[in-house]
């Protein structure tokens, strides 16, 4: 995590706190149920099913290989029964912060949508990854989806900052991380990682999203670091969506290793990537 100004970094914090998650609060609804310990999952699910997005996760996360029993899960009271409250209010959080992308155009509404793109093929490299290696696939899935988070709140509450870090690290072919180092005082897995603190996300996405460009530094589930930074790096490889400037030629080599990455047998991960975020893409 690189933050050499960790006042700026809480000043964002507090303006993210203003954001608000959702346009009718209905999203805050969600948590605030799933906080409470006088609701029931029935009444959990009923606030899921007012919304149609969040429902559509709760639903495809409920049928993954990762929870199947061998049927489908076709009710969204099972589905909510299956994954469990944790599982359902981090799913109602990630659904917030990919809205965060979905809004009034204001000249950045291509880079929105090409970090959905980047977050979405990122995702389903971690659960590929993740499945590789005996990890848990969802809880990949769903660091890859929110591992842009900093980047996204960037480009709602800091968009002079945020443009001028993009131009000029296309400029010098530099790392968003080191530029935004020099020009904010913290990077985008710095903010992103706090950011995902205060909304009290399990503790392993955190620190995964802090250390997605140096998984060595990972405390808590290292493999999930792992995952996420190797994915990452081939969304990116595969030029999906908002790439970096300075994209290396293969990720940290002992996270590449412990998946069994190599150069000449990539064919297998890329043709799942491709065919699963092109699967989410018309879901979207």
């Amino acid at each position: 995590m690189n933050v050499a100004d960790p006042a700026r970094l809480d000043a964002v914090i507090e303006r993210v706190r203003s954001l608000p998650l959702s346009h009718d609060g209905a999203i805050e609804g969600i948590i605030d149920a799933c906080d409470s310990v006088q609701t029931t999952m029935a009444e959990i699910a009923d606030k899921v099913g007012r919304e149609p997005a969040l429902a559509a996760i709760v639903m495809r996360q409920a049928n993954s290989a990762y929870y199947g029993y061998g049927r489908k899960v076709d009710t969204l009271p099972d589905a909510c029964v299956l994954l469990g409250i944790g599982t359902i209010r981090t799913l109602a959080l990630t659904n917030a912060a990919l809205r965060f992308l979905a809004v009034d155009r204001d000249g950045l509404t291509t880079m929105r949508r090409e970090l959905l793109q980047h977050s979405i093929a990122t995702a389903v490299a971690a659960r590929a990854l993740a499945r590789r290696a005996g990890a848990h696939p969802d809880k990949a899935f769903l660091c890859g989806l929110i591992h842009e988070l900093g980047t996204i709140v960037l480009t709602r509450v800091a968009k002079p900052e945020f443009l001028h870090i993009y131009v000029t690290a296309r400029r010098d072919r530099r790392s968003f991380a080191d530029v935004e180092l020099e020009v904010l005082g913290f990077d985008h897995a710095a903010l992103g990682s706090r950011i995902a603190e205060s909304w009290r996300f399990p503790a392993p996405i955190c620190d995964a999203i802090a250390c997605q460009h140096d998984p060595g530094k990972a405390r808590v589930e290292r493999i999930l670091a792992e995952s996420l930074h190797c994915a990452d790096w081939l969304a990116a490889e595969l030029g999906k969506g908002l790439v970096p400037f300075d994209h290396p030629e293969w990720p940290d080599a002992r996270a590449a290793d412990h998946f069994g990455m190599s150069p000449l047998g990539m064919a297998e991960l890329v043709e799942e990537v491709e065919d699963g975020a092109r699967s989410w893409a018309m879901a979207a």
